[in-house]
């Protein structure tokens, strides 16, 4: 049988987030061999600990390109080295961008995601996971995937994962508010999780969570600095709950089914990249400049907006889900999110009943209209019961006619006929 090459060009995050994919591609193009082509470090460690990898290749500037004749290329990066490099492989079957001369080539699906982002960024509703499932839309949704490691010994109480971390500075949640909500939870261990480059922040919080105390102070293992990827999924696999802004390490606790109280502002924006699966909470911290471009914000502004107080009582929501109070209203500029699964793949509902303005509208509607471009003839489920997760609108949900035009000319004939139909579904009027 043949070679499949998949190129995954990104962090270990999207490795994870990209298994579904791996997953249905095993399945569909059964006995190929699957050689992934990565560039950073963990995600090769992660292909090759995967059983949905046969093989590796380390790529980038200096090194060799792949070498032989592949069955089918499959770019999952929309980078102009990936595109590029996918072009050069020799093969007969090209999926995902992809370059002619200095030209990018993207698919529909990519042009019609890219069109949103152009637009309004807060207008996309699709988890990468299932935009990399695109590409073999007759597979259908999978779940997330990771060896499924045997958990440590437990004590009682529960076990909450802090990962202080982040790669990118603007997606570090500040150690002060870890510890504000490290303080309002009792009765367990905390584990932090992390590199060997940010024990600074474990000592940090270690410091100001026993400061100024009378009781004693909660019980701490600092993990950070001490697992390799196999020991951290077995770490990941004995908590109760993840806390964490958006890292690999949210998608590799979601792989491993551990709910995840996952924090997003900045340039994150969680239903684009939020935990993948059922059982997790996403809290968006938004902001008027968010979500942004990565590394293009100097001020940090957005960082400290995820309030400790209210993501405290999220981690208690999923700690003890059927010893709440009724769901609460969450202040302007507080979205949280329950993430589930449907015949398509992810599902978000939104928690506190938030109300129906014409912006939400309008992202339904093209979430909707956009589920059949992702995968050619799903039948998305009733708009309407989308809608009736929120509270109805205080008057008239109106589209101005010029920004129903340029969403328009972004969409494809389909796309935008399916819009059309989606508008007049949920009451969103252009006018």
């Amino acid at each position: 049988m043949g070679r499949v090459l998949v190129i995954q060009m990104a962090k270990l995050g999207d490795f994870i987030q990209s298994t579904p994919f791996l997953a249905a591609l095993r399945s569909t193009w059964p006995g190929r061999t699957v050689t992934l082509a990565g560039l950073d470090a963990a995600v090769l460690e992660a292909a090759r600990l995967s059983p949905l990898v046969e093989e590796t290749l380390a790529v980038g500037p200096g090194r060799p390109g792949p070498e032989g004749e592949f069955e089918a290329v499959f770019n999952l990066n929309s980078a102009p080295a990936a595109a590029r490099l996918s072009a050069q492989v020799r093969t007969g079957r090209r999926y995902g961008p992809t370059a002619e001369g200095e030209a990018l080539i993207f698919t529909p699906v990519q042009e019609f995601l890219m069109g949103l982002m152009a637009e309004d960024r807060r207008l996309g509703r699709f988890n990468l996971a299932d935009v990399w499932l695109a590409l073999i839309p007759e597979a259908g949704p999978r779940p997330l995937f990771w060896p499924p490691p045997s958990p440590p010994p437990r004590g009682p109480g529960f076990r909450v994962g802090l990962h202080l971390g982040a790669k990118n500075h603007l997606r570090r949640w500040p150690v002060e508010n870890f510890v504000r909500l490290a303080r309002s939870l009792s009765g367990g261990e905390f584990i932090l999780t992390g590199s060997a480059g940010e024990r600074a922040l474990g000592a940090k919080f270690e410091k100001l969570l026993g400061a100024g105390l009378e009781k004693p102070r909660p019980h701490v293992l600092n993990l950070m600095g001490a697992t390799d990827l196999s020991e951290l999924s077995r770490v990941l696999a004995g908590l109760d709950l993840l806390v964490t802004a958006d890292t690999g390490v949210l998608h590799l606790a979601a792989a491993l089914g551990t709910p995840a109280l996952a924090l997003f502002f900045g340039p994150a924006y969680g239903p684009e990249t939020g935990p993948y699966g059922p059982g997790h909470l996403i809290y968006q911290a938004e902001a008027p400049c968010g979500p942004c471009r990565e590394g293009s914000c100097r001020r940090r502004q957005c960082l400290a907006r995820p309030d400790p107080d209210l993501a405290a009582r999220l981690a208690r929501r999923l700690l003890a889900p059927f010893d709440q109070p009724p769901e609460e209203q969450f202040p302007p500029g507080h979205r949280v999110w329950r993430t589930g699964t449907d015949a398509f793949g992810q599902r978000l509902e939104p928690l506190g009943r938030p109300p129906l303005t014409a912006e939400e509208a309008l992202a339904l509607a093209l979430t909707w209209a956009g589920q059949s471009l992702l995968r050619p003839g799903f039948q998305a489920r009733d708009l309407s019961e989308w809608a009736a997760a929120y509270a109805p609108p205080s008057g008239r949900l109106v589209l101005a006619p010029d920004r129903f035009r340029r969403l328009g000319s972004r969409l494809s004939p389909a796309t935008r006929k399916g819009l059309a139909r989606g508008l007049e579904i949920i009451g969103l009027e252009i006018a």
